[in-house]
């Protein structure tokens, strides 16, 4: 039985602004999710202005709670679990997606004209933490049938710069690329890794190539771009790169996770992990949830959202 749209309302709409909008690093404001009870952590949501074509990125974590089915359209949702997770997140749609990730994967759901989704951890006693971003494509691919992929650890690049460990868990990054199953489109979305082995000082070059990146600390402590930051609690700390070379000082231990995107510079309303154009979109997408045209699941658990 179809619900009605689920809760967290989002701002309307707003026009993202360009690329170069900015040529100074920005400390961007960091908040709790409210989208469920089950998930821990803390990102950036609702600041598409700086963040364009990412609608959110935040550092979750979950402990033996799962995500009961809810829906999502017209936007990309992608997992990264931390290799140090200590067990694996299985994800299902209500259109045939079944995959477990395992700590160190990276899941990839294009939902396009909207699905139900479900998380469920393999273990009600371990812990699953990450990185989730949910990426623009209101208007985009309105009659598509959403796709599931999945990209496992050992296909990603890993290198070592001095005492600093890189992976790149999608997109490309310098020479290295991650490239996916079906139609790489989305290679411009990167999301690199870096951690420190030992307390290091090193430099970071931000591309002149009309993506735009947000850094966010997930571990331990570190200085980017003479900007302190520090995770916490569990939470985390952001802020927007524009294109240059950076400076980066990290204690041993601490790991930034870096993305980047092509910024679409088009109006977007988030709501109810509905990504759309206008207010009127928007509608038709809420109409199609509620009459079940996005499908359904039968719960693997009892969690409560």
């Amino acid at each position: 039985m179809a619900h009605p749209t689920p809760l967290h309302p989002r701002p309307t709409k707003r026009p993202a602004m360009s690329a170069d909008a900015s040529a100074i690093p920005r400390v961007l404001p960091v908040s709790r999710p409210g989208r469920c009870a089950a998930a821990a952590g803390a990102g950036v949501f609702d600041q598409v202005e700086h963040t364009d074509p990412f609608l959110s990125l935040d550092i979750f974590r979950r402990h033996g709670a799962c995500i009961p089915a809810h829906p999502h359209a017209g936007c990309v949702v992608a997992t990264y679990l931390f290799p140090d997770s200590t067990t694996s997140l299985r994800c299902r749609h209500a259109h045939g997606g079944d995959d477990t990730v395992r700590p160190g994967d990276l899941l990839w759901l294009e939902t396009n004209c909207g699905t139900v989704h479900e998380e469920v951890p393999g273990s009600a006693r371990a812990s699953v933490r990450g990185v989730r971003m949910v990426v623009n494509r209101a208007g985009r691919h309105p009659h598509g049938a959403p796709v599931q992929t999945s990209v496992r650890a050992e296909a990603m690049p890993h290198w070592r710069e001095g005492d600093v460990e890189l992976t790149l868990i999608c997109g490309q990054w310098g020479e290295h690329r991650v490239a996916r199953e079906e139609r790489d489109a989305d290679g411009r979305i990167t999301l690199l890794q870096l951690d420190w082995q030992a307390d290091a000082l090193r430099t970071l070059e931000i591309p002149c190539d009309g993506r735009r990146w947000v850094a966010l600390i997930a571990q331990g402590e570190a200085a980017v771009a003479g900007h302190a930051m520090r995770a916490e609690g569990g939470g985390t700390e952001a802020l927007s790169l524009p294109p240059g070379v950076w400076q980066l000082a990290g204690r041993s231990g601490a790991r930034l996770v870096l993305a980047g995107g092509e910024p679409l510079g088009e109006p977007v309303v988030y709501r109810g992990n509905f990504a759309a154009r206008d207010e009127a979109d928007l509608v038709a997408l809420t109409r199609r949830y509620q009459q079940g045209s996005m499908g359904a699941l039968a719960p693997l658990c009892d969690g409560e959202a």
